[in-house]
């Protein structure tokens, strides 16, 4: 008996926009809610680790694949060494989210002084 592929191929689970961060990298940690702080988790996903402050900055010291609850990182505190883990929804790249207000405007443009070809100044 041949093995035969299945004829309509399941579906894909939809890809989510977190972005994927690399060990090493420092960012920052990313509050959503009202609270002002994230709490860390241990290896297990206990609680009792810490809590780390709404764009408090952290160092990625290892992650852990997507699971039910998304990927995971083990950052540690530049400040005051921290340590713990945290889902990827918890951290950002930037130090702040920029405020949803019109754009800045660009700055004029600068004219170049006029040049003479073929003479010295």
């Amino acid at each position: 008996m041949s093995f035969q592929p299945p004829r309509f191929p399941s579906a894909r689970p939809a890809r989510t926009s977190t972005p994927v961060l690399s060990v090493g990298r420092r960012v920052f940690v990313n509050c959503p809610r009202d609270e002002g702080h994230v709490s860390l988790t241990d290896a297990l996903g206990k609680g009792g680790a810490g809590s780390l402050p709404d764009g408090a900055e952290v160092e990625i010291l290892a992650w852990r694949p997507r699971g039910p609850g998304g990927a995971r990182y083990q950052v540690q505190s530049t400040r005051d060494r921290v340590e713990g883990w945290l889902s990827a929804d918890h951290l950002r790249a930037l130090a702040a989210v920029a405020p949803s207000a019109s754009p800045a405007p660009a700055p004029a443009p600068v004219a170049d002084p006029p040049r003479r070809f073929g003479r010295r100044s």
